[in-house]
């Protein structure tokens, strides 16, 4: 969308009449204080628990699949594809579990950074 000449003059003028916002480092601690206590979401436990759990059944499962392979005197064409499948099965749930152990972590040096430690 193409701003108008009416436009860009009231942007000008808000420039000029609105003072800048003086930088306070105690704003955000002031208001991240003021807020509620965060209450952990069931949903991403819920997401974790059921990562462990695939992550585990896809360890067993390609376990199996790879002793039972090993024992056989010939290994086909469907029997690479199922590496692979396995494989990227555990790839994708290992980098879930991670993001979601990573994205905590992360919050917790910033929150730390910024004095405002919580107990989760």
């Amino acid at each position: 969308m193409k701003e108008t000449e009416t436009d860009l003059q009231l942007k000008e003028a808000f420039r000029k009449t609105l003072p800048e916002a003086p930088i306070s480092p105690w704003f955000t601690r002031k208001v991240l204080n003021r807020l509620p206590e965060r209450q952990r979401n069931l949903a991403a436990r819920i997401e974790m628990w059921i990562c462990v759990a695939g992550l585990a059944a896809t360890i067993w499962l390609g376990g199996r699949f790879v002793a039972e392979t090993l024992h056989s005197p010939v290994i086909r064409i469907s029997d690479i594809i199922m590496y692979g499948i396995y494989l990227a099965i555990f790839a994708g749930l290992v980098a879930n579990l991670g993001n979601v152990i990573w994205q905590r972590s992360i919050r917790h040096i910033i929150h730390r950074r910024n004095g405002i430690a919580r107990m989760q």
